[in-house]
């Protein structure tokens, strides 16, 4: 991945926020909502010169320039500037995580020029608390000669590259420069909202009355209890308006029984007071969910839902005209093999509870403090090497980093490093022998009172001084010392409560 992302601007803030980088050299940019991002890289070799504001940044090549301009909340432009007749027709960019995405192709059937074989961009499996799974939306690019001749782009998703294509007879005849401009959006809402139900009539606001919409999601986390819903409303045409959220079960990539209760009614009302946006409401699984299986999502509409969507997802409908809002306990299933192709504005949140199991098995009264001792074993493996028959005497290197009280008896001179990440009071002894081999062994009987602290980490380093004149001062001086260290304990502590 490219390293040099250091220019950043933030888009979509009161939706799900998307961080968008800038390289800083090269003109790439990078959309970053989840965990995992996409990179758009040119494949232009050439040097390039940055200037720009905070609204507008251009990068200046011999060829091609590239420029960005911020749009608004939800949107910002792309512009690829042709200063001279290019090679090729095909202006190529390289997705870095394409892996991670579905691009989802909007029919050329839709109404909208600018969404016609324009791309909807989504996680391949989009988990519970990322939203709908939107990552941004590509439009058609629209394509602008220094005449001011203009035409329409074509979009292509090939592996990892995103290919814009110019109509050739077009940029043959065209002035320079050229400036190919699509817009990214990065609202996780869906691009469309119109479909045309019965043609040839008029196209119309898609509708869901006395029905189940569903749409296939990963669960991420189990789920046992409350969750939230949210759905988009777009428009309003009824007298009245609005659903409750349902989960049913995956039966070989459809639905089947029903997963939720207490299903709360969302209203989908759109007015002066309540404009098109998202609304919510409350349900609760039904049993515990597994995580890293799949669920349908959707809503029942006991009367009416006027959402957003994208093409590119299998959604089930099925009718129910349930008397007092009763919801099926098998989903109305009329045939498995119809199904429509649309991604819905919709999704649920759940926060899994925290358990904290706590163990103690050491005689402590709720009334005493929070002091606790214990015992600890350490062992240390020193490996000497020698050719001669000389007794070595060794130097332990010691220091104390933490407050510890240390009180230890060596025949030997030496020192330990030890460090705590807690205060403790530690008294250890220590008995050392070694013999004419490759191998030493070390055991330390350390007992000490410990703040609350439950984990220590023990590392013991130990260094060789071969010098005589420490030899000879410590066979007369026959001395014991008394010092002061910080050892790096890891000690796991096991406590009971009486």
């Amino acid at each position: 991945m490219n390293r040099e992302r250091n220019i950043l601007f933030r888009q979509s803030l009161s939706d799900f926020p998307c961080p968008v980088t800038l390289g800083r050299v090269t003109p790439s940019f990078g959309l970053h909502r989840f965990k995992q991002g996409l990179r758009f890289v040119p494949t232009d070799d050439e040097g390039f010169a940055l200037r720009g504001d905070k609204r507008r940044l251009l990068y200046k090549g011999r060829k091609k320039s590239h420029r960005f301009t911020i749009l608004g909340d939800t949107a910002f432009e792309y512009d690829c500037i042709l200063l001279k007749e290019p090679e090729s027709n095909v202006i190529t960019l390289r997705m870095e995580g394409a892996e991670n995405f579905d691009f989802f192709r909007q029919p050329d059937f839709v109404k909208e020029s600018f969404l016609k074989g324009s791309y909807a961009v989504y996680k391949k499996e989009t988990l519970i608390g990322e939203g709908t799974g939107k990552l941004c939306h590509i439009h058609r690019p629209e394509i602008i000669d220094a005449g001011g001749r203009r035409c329409w782009g074509e979009l292509a998703v090939a592996g990892n590259e995103l290919n814009i294509i110019i109509p050739e007879l077009w940029l043959s005849e065209a002035k320079y420069p050229v400036v190919v401009d699509p817009t990214i959006g990065t609202t996780t809402v869906g691009s469309q909202y119109l479909w045309d139900a019965d043609p040839p009539e008029p196209w119309v606001q898609l509708i869901f009355e006395s029905s189940l919409a569903v749409n296939r999601f990963l669960i991420s986390d189990k789920i046992n209890g409350l969750c939230t819903a949210y759905m988009y409303s777009n428009v309003d045409t009824n007298d009245d308006a609005g659903g409750r959220p349902i989960l049913y079960s995956d039966n070989g990539n459809s639905p089947l029984i029903r997963k939720s209760m207490n299903e709360q009614f969302a209203d989908f009302t759109v007015n002066r007071n309540t404009p098109a946006g998202w609304r919510s409401s409350t349900f609760q699984s039904n049993g515990e969910i597994s995580s890293g299986t799949y669920i349908w999502f959707g809503v029942y509409t006991d009367c009416f839902w006027e959402p957003r969507f994208d093409y590119g997802a299998r959604c089930y409908i099925g009718e129910w005209l349930g008397l007092g809002n009763s919801i099926p306990n098998l989903f109305p299933m009329l045939d498995v093999n119809l199904y429509f192709d649309f991604r819905l504005s919709m999704y649920f949140t759940y926060t899994a509870a925290q358990n904290h199991i706590r163990t103690i098995t050491q005689g402590v009264r709720l009334s005493d403090t929070r002091r606790l001792t214990g015992n600890y074993i350490r062992k240390v493996n020193d490996v000497l090497t020698g050719t001669d028959s000389q007794n070595y005497y060794v130097l332990f290197i010691r220091s104390v980093s933490d407050n510890v009280q240390v009180l230890h008896a060596f025949r030997r001179w030496g020192k330990f490093i030890r460090g705590l990440k807690f205060n403790a009071e530690n008294i250890a002894v220590i008995n050392r022998k070694a013999e004419y081999k490759r191998f030493t062994s070390d055991s330390v009987y350390p007992t000490g009172a410990v703040f609350r602290g439950l984990l220590l980490f023990v590392r013991i380093v130990s260094k060789i001084v071969l010098r005589d004149y420490i030899l000879r001062r410590f066979l007369k001086a026959k001395e014991d010392f008394i010092l002061k260290s910080p050892v790096c304990l890891e000690l796991k502590l096991d406590s009971r409560i009486d």
